[in-house]
């Protein structure tokens, strides 16, 4: 944040940031890394309190307004890629058998119906006729260590697999991507397959002949191939990709669950002795975690009361709430590991208590230099305020739901 370089390469333009002001770049960096749950102007007057300056009104919502517009949302996609790495470094992620887990999955957003979003993300029209503005983010997640490595923007009507394409360069070959029933295709199968890159997902069988007489049949799993088709082929150019292969080899494993209900995944994965069938039904609801990630994001983060109106400063707000949230489940993770063996297996940090006390400590740690101790006593606080494990308790979704409207917060 304070070097030369990196701010060169995220702001709008050379004269940005160059005078001397309050509002420096690590300044207001830290400032939108912080910025969660309240008024803007209340958020500013408390959080320049922690610098202890003495002024009681030291910057204004307005001179955050236009110090952003200076500012390019990439900024804080590059903080979470450094900060990802740098725990990959120092916290290797654990590994299913030599695989890092990695779910895929999106979330809307609702939009504030300023013109420039409505063109830059598009509208909808509820049951009484009134426009509003959504916008898709899918992110990739590694659930072992529930960080959001990486994620993507764009408009509601974007498909979930044309903006999983443009994230597929961040997998390694060491990765299995876990997808939900909205993601199977066979061009999307056959691109993984062609790369190389392991995947498992969840079938809809009423779409899928082979996977309808499997269901039917009394085996277990088997192995399919399945003829790469030319419509498949096209769809994979309308998203800048080309299949090579003309077969797509596919194994089908079948999960009966406690409820009686039979779920059918298909995998990459075809080595029955390396990856036997039996531990797929817990590999597959791992991806829970994404989903659980976007909970925290929308009711801990209130990632929809933006800051800002405009398009690129929602995609700045969005990028900085995971940046937030990864650095708050890194310390979860650190307190977790300081745990005795029986206390952790009943117990794991509050992630909620985590990210309140980040609110009011980030924002000095990120100006001014921290004394090693104070994140140490952090640490340990964190490994006091636990809540406790509840891996068998289920909250089943409720037919025809009625999604709530968030309500506009007034800044």
């Amino acid at each position: 944040m304070h070097s030369s370089d990196f701010i060169a390469a995220h702001r709008t333009h050379d004269k940005a940031f160059t005078r001397q002001r309050v509002l420096t770049f690590p300044v207001l960096v830290a400032f939108l890394l912080c910025a969660f749950k309240g008024s803007l102007q209340s958020l500013l007057d408390d959080l320049f309190a922690t610098l202890d300056s003495g002024f009681l009104r030291a910057v204004s919502k307005s001179a955050v307004s236009q110090a952003r517009q200076k500012l390019k949302a990439t900024a804080f996609e590059a903080l979470n890629d450094s900060l990802v790495g740098l725990l990959d470094e120092l916290l290797p992620e654990p590994r299913w058998r030599g695989l890092r887990l990695v779910a895929t999955d999106s979330t809307t957003l609702r939009l504030p119906s300023w013109q420039e979003n409505q063109a830059e993300f598009g509208v909808q029209t509820d049951s009484a006729g009134q426009p509003y503005v959504l916008a898709r983010v899918l992110g990739l997640f590694a659930c072992a260590s529930k960080l959001m490595v990486k994620t993507v923007i764009g408009r509601f009507d974007d498909a979930e697999r044309a903006l999983l394409a443009q994230l597929l360069p961040q997998l390694g070959r060491d990765d299995l991507l876990i997808m939900d029933r909205g993601f199977p295709a066979v061009w999307l199968f056959t691109l993984l397959q062609q790369r190389q890159w392991s995947f498992l997902a969840r079938m809809d069988g009423n779409q899928w002949p082979a996977v309808e007489r499997f269901l039917r049949s009394d085996l277990t799993e088997t192995v399919i191939k399945h003829t790469v088709s030319a419509h498949a082929r096209r769809q994979a150019q309308a998203v800048g990709m080309t299949l090579v292969d003309r077969i797509v080899t596919l194994r089908l494993i079948k999960i009966v669950l406690s409820t009686g209900h039979i779920e059918i995944l298909a995998t990459s994965l075809i080595d029955a002795q390396a990856y036997p069938a039996e531990a797929f039904a817990e590999l597959y609801h791992a991806r829970w975690h994404i989903e659980e990630a976007f909970k925290i994001l929308k009711h801990r983060l209130y990632l929809e009361q933006f800051t800002g109106e405009l398009p690129e400063s929602i995609r700045q707000d969005i990028h900085a709430k995971i940046f937030t949230a990864n650095l708050a489940e890194a310390l979860a993770r650190e307190a977790y590991d300081t745990l005795p063996e029986d206390k952790a297996a009943r117990y794991f940090p509050n992630i909620s208590y985590i990210l309140q006390s980040l609110k009011m400590r980030l924002f000095a740690w990120l100006i001014q230099r921290v004394p090693h101790d104070q994140v140490l006593d952090l640490i340990a606080l964190y490994a006091r305020t636990l809540e406790r494990k509840r891996p068998d308790r289920k909250a089943p979704r409720p037919k025809n739901r009625i999604t709530p409207k968030p309500r506009r917060q007034y800044r």
